[in-house]
């Protein structure tokens, strides 16, 4: 009788997974959502304290470009240098949303030529493509109602923004009472932080990753405001010359949407070239033109300039990039769209300084390399543990 050949073939077991590896993933992951929960209900309350947090930002860096003047800046006193900073951006956000509203209710205004513009243009395109054959009567007929459906979605789009833009104007307020007692307790803040990490090392260590948090955020903050404002006075001087209507209004679309990542530039180019189309003296021509060289600015900058003075310091991985544009932009709107990439740096820097998390730091990060352990780390999360057994023997 044949004996079966696999039962002289050694036996291997397979390592049984770690109890406390299950539980690791399975407590971190319900953790994840309880926290996403939570970001999305209470977003009415914690978005605006992120604003501050990001206008805050804002303001050190160009509290240290007012150090920076000659003369003048080394001689003025840190209060009044964090105060012409604080008015300068305040009155910045202040006037960008002004012009926001005012710009797209003179839009909406307008809204009648534009709309008998573009039911123009989209009735004489299904009558070219029914002639030549490219579509049927039936499909003519379904894509008569296409232009309709595209102006109402387009005037609704529009009402939101100015209805954003009025609510950033009527939240200002607030987030300047934030953003205010966040500078006065600067200071102090950090000094909390430290002194919450315990032994004096353990101070060090989550010091140096404040720092490092700071730097990377106030670098980003700068370069891509220099960039946004360098991609949108190159555009408004382009729609001017070419005639674009409200091309001060674009230009400041332009700076604003290029601060969100992959797929702002992309419509904040659009949305100018539409309007090309569809205003009384303008027409395919134009709206191709205007396409081209604003995308030619768009990525001369983008591609060009901003890769030279950003270079790879954020690290993050474009995938990842985008992942944090959807989950952030889901949570919270516009506003989590713009802040999703300083928000992601920040969880990659914190992650890197655990070894239980230094893995999915990695899987951050764009070329896989990311910061080592800071000096004198003795591993801030056995010192957790250990706090955590002390509490519980007692």
């Amino acid at each position: 009788m044949r004996q079966d050949d696999s039962a002289a073939l050694p036996q291997t077991a397979t390592p049984p997974v770690p109890r406390r590896s299950l539980a690791a993933l399975f407590f971190g992951t319900g953790l994840a959502i309880m926290l996403a929960f939570v970001l999305w209900v209470a977003k009415g309350v914690i978005v605006p304290v992120v604003v501050a947090a990001f206008v805050s930002f804002l303001i050190v860096t160009v509290k240290r470009g007012i150090d920076r003047v000659p003369v003048i800046g080394p001689r003025l006193p840190e209060p009044i240098e964090f105060t012409l900073a604080f008015a300068v951006i305040v009155l910045a956000l202040f006037g960008l949303g002004l012009v926001i509203r005012d710009n797209i209710e003179e839009v909406l205004a307008q809204w009648p030529a534009y709309q008998a513009r573009f039911t123009e243009l989209a009735t004489a395109a299904i009558t070219w493509a029914n002639e030549h054959g490219l579509v049927n009567q039936d499909a003519s007929e379904a894509l008569a109602d296409v232009p309709q459906q595209l102006i109402e979605f387009g005037r609704g789009a529009l009402g939101d923004v100015a209805e954003a833009a009025g609510g950033i104007l009527g939240g200002l307020v607030t987030i300047g009472l934030y953003t205010a007692f966040m500078l006065v307790e600067r200071g102090r803040f950090f000094k909390k932080i430290t002194r919450i990490a315990g032994p004096r090392d353990a101070r060090a260590i989550v010091s140096d990753v404040i720092d490092d948090i700071g730097h990377l955020v106030r670098q980003y903050i700068s370069i891509k405001t220099l960039t946004s404002l360098m991609v949108a006075a190159v555009s408004f001087v382009i729609m001017m010359v070419l005639g674009v209507d409200f091309a001060a209004f674009w230009a400041l679309v332009i700076f604003a949407f290029n601060f969100i990542p992959i797929i702002g530039s992309i419509v904040a180019v659009i949305l100018p070239c539409v309007l090309a189309l569809v205003q009384p003296e303008g027409g395919p021509g134009l709206a191709l033109l205007t396409l081209g060289l604003l995308t030619a600015a768009e990525q001369a900058v983008g591609s060009v300039v901003e890769p030279r003075l950003l270079g790879k310091s954020l690290n993050l991985s474009p995938l990842v990039i985008l992942l944090s544009l959807a989950s952030w932009g889901t949570l919270w709107g516009f506003a989590g769209m713009l802040l999703c990439v300083p928000i992601t740096v920040a969880i990659m820097i914190v992650l890197s300084q655990f070894e239980s998390t230094r893995a999915i730091a990695i899987l951050l990060s764009d070329n896989g390399e990311i910061a080592p352990l800071k000096r004198g780390h003795t591993d801030l999360e056995e010192r957790g543990m250990m706090r955590r057994g002390e509490a519980l023997g007692q």
